[in-house]
């Protein structure tokens, strides 16, 4: 028994027995813990946690898509004038200079768009229910519109007048309107629509952070549904991907338009993996780069099924677009018809993709920056063009605005060609490098540039591979598991290839590559973005795996 204080009161309660055998196991313990030896151990269990999250080898990660973005109301884009004549949706006056919704089109002045959030209802993301309805907005008819009750011209009256269905574009006078049919069918583009009341919405998180995230797609009774994810980046090129944007938010779901400056890709190819039944497009509007960047994510991810990706050519070289039938470059205004019938009819292909590894090391042996792995699908080049690509780089991240035409673009690219004429600041590269193809050692020309290239398309179009060739040669494929290795002499014979005035050196088609840098720096890009690869390194190439792609051309 031992004695407890409480108080003024004592009180006698039972001391706990310890067990003998424990007592002695604590005593034994003690006498040989070492604080450090905990420390460590405690150090590397730490270690060995961090390593298996940072590996995640549970899996790729499932990433939902927040659509906080697209609840919060309408997106006004100002327009300084409206090419016909519009009124207001608040205030029903006429409308010379104010904004317009890009995804439910309606027009307000600026001082009325303080009261258009909570008057008026923009396109929902998600409205889970059995029945997909119409949503009616009044006024701004499109030019000529026919009432799909009575068949008579409507909304041609100056002043707000009419209704028109945002889903299904359907247009009726006022009058008209209880005899519409309540049913929406979401119009000639339903293929392409993830109904909103197929949509639903959980909240995800801790409060305060609490956001709403897509948690379930019901997918509608429709045989030829092919939902269509657009993924835009407004920075490529000449920076038109907003305005795509825009007019794909007048015809899809709003959550299915997606800028990855605003969303991360991850986030946008959860409609993927909520439609594990059937096969997304994902149009890419964008350069080459943005292509690849999304391949990339969709690889990590590990989707299926896999999504097919069409491009809409955006960026300055547009390469890959090019191959694939999709052109070198869109004009606006788009006709969306006419793209989206060539989307529903484009086939299946399948493109190689190649992994870059690339592992520096100092004089001793040892690594100067951690090895890393790029993936490419148009080509790696090393010395003169990437030499170009960096200097045009840095020039449009000191002043992207600059940089805002494609035609500029491309003189910027001729005038930083033109100076390497002068300086060839990558003369003799043979001598800085070691190249071994399929095992084999390549005797290398006296050369200021090497080219890697697996499609047949490289310096925004030129089909360099089979300049000046025979009709007996062997054809260049994209999926053939061969990437094609040539040499440039100069940047002056860059500019002959893009004319057609000279050919490349050839040097060999191989499956793998091995290219070893001596003790210098060479300009590098991988499918148009470039860096200084410093020296002594090791660059291998090797086959990675092949993408699900789009294509309209014969390949």
């Amino acid at each position: 028994m031992s004695d407890v204080l409480e108080g003024n009161i004592s009180i006698l309660v039972p001391a706990t027995p310890v067990h003998p055998s424990f007592r002695n196991a604590w005593n034994l313990w003690s006498v040989h813990l070492d604080p450090i030896q905990v420390g460590i151990c405690a150090l590397l269990v730490t270690g060995v946690v961090l390593f298996f999250r940072s590996r995640n080898l549970g899996g790729p990660k499932h990433v939902p898509l927040p659509v906080d973005e697209f609840i919060k109301g309408h997106n006004f884009i100002p327009r300084n004038l409206f090419p016909t004549s519009s009124f207001c949706s608040i205030c029903e006056r006429n409308v010379i200079e104010g904004f317009c919704c890009d995804a439910c089109s309606i027009v307000v002045h600026a001082y009325c768009s303080k009261y258009a959030h909570r008057r008026l209802r923009c396109k929902a993301i998600a409205s889970f229910g059995p029945v997909m309805e119409h949503h009616m907005a009044k006024g701004n008819l499109p030019l000529p519109s026919i009432c799909n009750v009575c068949f008579r011209e409507c909304g041609a009256e100056a002043w707000l007048c009419d209704f028109r269905c945002l889903w299904c574009k359907a247009t009726v006078h006022e009058r008209c309107l209880p005899e519409l049919p309540d049913v929406c069918d979401l119009g000639k583009h339903k293929n392409f629509i993830i109904p909103p009341n197929c949509v639903k919405i959980k909240m995800l998180g801790m409060r305060p952070r609490r956001q709403p995230v897509v948690s379930h797609v019901r997918p509608p009774e429709n045989v030829d549904w092919m939902p269509l994810i657009v993924i835009g980046n407004r920075k490529s090129g000449a920076g038109d991907s907003a305005l795509v944007q825009s007019a794909f938010r007048a015809i899809l779901n709003p959550g299915q338009v997606i800028d990855v400056n605003v969303v991360k890709p991850e986030e946008v190819l959860d409609w993927v993996a909520l439609l594990p039944h059937h096969t997304c497009r994902i149009l890419v509007i964008g350069g080459d780069g943005t292509v690849g960047w999304i391949l990339n994510v969709i690889e990590k991810l590990d989707l299926k099924p896999v999504p097919a990706v069409a491009i809409l050519p955006i960026g300055t070289g547009n390469d890959l677009s090019n191959v694939l039938g999709w052109g070198a470059a869109v004009t606006l205004p788009l006709d969306m018809d006419a793209l989206l019938t060539k989307i529903a009819h484009a086939d299946f292909c399948k493109v190689d993709r190649w992994k870059v590894d690339i592992r520096s090391s100092s004089r001793i042996g040892l690594p100067l920056v951690p090895a890393r792995t790029l993936i490419f699908n148009n080509y790696v080049s090393l010395g003169v063009d990437a030499l170009v690509t960096l200097n045009f780089h840095r020039k449009r991240e000191q002043i992207p605005r600059f940089f805002a035409s494609r035609y500029m673009n491309k003189f910027l690219y001729f005038t930083y060609g033109t100076m390497d004429v002068l300086e060839r600041a990558c003369f003799n590269l043979n001598s800085k490098l070691t190249l071994e193809c399929d095992g084999k050692f390549i005797n290398l020309p006296t050369m200021e540039g090497i080219v890697f290239l697996n499609i047949p398309s490289w310096g925004a179009g030129v089909n360099v591979w089979n300049l000046n060739r025979g009709l007996e040669d062997e054809e260049q494929l994209i999926n053939d598991g061969y990437f094609e290795v040539f040499a440039l002499y100069s940047s002056f014979h860059i500019a002959q290839m893009q004319v057609g005035l000279s050919s490349p050196h050839r040097l060999c088609r191989a499956k793998a590559a091995k290219l070893t840098l001596h003790k210098t720096s060479v300009p590098m890009q991988v499918d148009g973005e470039p860096f200084v690869q410093q020296g002594p390194s090791e660059i291998r190439i090797s086959f990675d795996r092949q993408a699900l792609l789009l294509s309209t051309a014969t390949l």
